[in-house]
């Protein structure tokens, strides 16, 4: 089934307005006045407005998945140092190794990487001297994995909010906002198909126009032959 597009509602409300003014003061009974269309064009620039709020909200989430992916290589690196620390210190089966998680498998996941840096914190105040002795560990690489820790922590915190809440949000204005401007143009084509259901003629006129909402996003031609089109939410 098709659906109507951001793109295609624009370009039927630009085609109706064209083709209903000459036939206004006929349709006006009907509710289709100037105020009407007045109406009509504002609910298409709201729906402008929330279609742009999608596409931002979706591009704010991509970065915070870039930026998620970033801090976990960061906190990883960090780890693994201290890991490595950990290795230099203590023979290799010393039951302190385990609170450094060294020998575990990584499975990517920020929750358990960010479980590793709060247990290899502590683990630090407990063997600090072995490990600044002979892990060759500073103060410093502690503070720096705690930091990246808490910049991976709040990061993941915006994607979650992001994907589960703004994200959503914004999609359902999106779609509400066309929905109304869809419902104008219904409202239009209803009045036409009431005014002239004995001229076929300019009836098919109006129902040809209808089409249009589906249109698939296309881009613009332009010095670059094509800009991007804000895509369906």
């Amino acid at each position: 089934m098709a659906h109507a597009t951001p793109e295609g509602l624009e370009e039927e409300h630009g085609a109706l307005i064209i083709e209903v003014t000459p036939h206004i003061e006929e349709l006006t009974p009907r509710g289709i006045d100037q105020p009407f269309l007045d109406a009509y064009t504002a609910k298409l620039q709201k729906m402008r407005d929330s279609v742009g709020t999608h596409i931002g909200q979706t591009s704010d989430k991509e970065q915070l998945t870039d930026s998620e992916i970033t801090a976990k290589e960061e906190l990883l690196a960090d780890v693994r140092r201290m890991q490595q620390g950990a290795k230099r210190s203590f023979p290799k089966d010393a039951p302190q190794l385990k609170e450094f998680h060294v020998g575990e498998k990584f499975n990517r996941s920020t929750a358990l990487l960010c479980g590793w840096a709060a247990d290899i914190a502590m683990a630090w105040t407990k063997y600090q001297e072995p490990l600044a002795k002979k892990g060759k560990l500073l103060q410093k690489d502690v503070d720096t994995m705690n930091a990246n820790a808490a910049v991976l922590t709040g990061t993941n915190a915006s994607q979650e909010h992001a994907k589960r809440v703004e994200s959503p949000q914004a999609t359902a204005a999106a779609l509400q906002a066309m929905e109304e401007v869809e419902d104008a143009a219904d409202d239009i084509y209803s009045a036409a198909e009431a005014e002239y259901a004995k001229n076929p003629q300019l009836l098919g006129e109006f129902e040809k126009l209808k089409p249009l909402r589906y249109a698939v996003n296309r881009p613009k031609k332009g010095p670059d032959d094509g800009a991007d089109q804000p895509p369906k939410p």
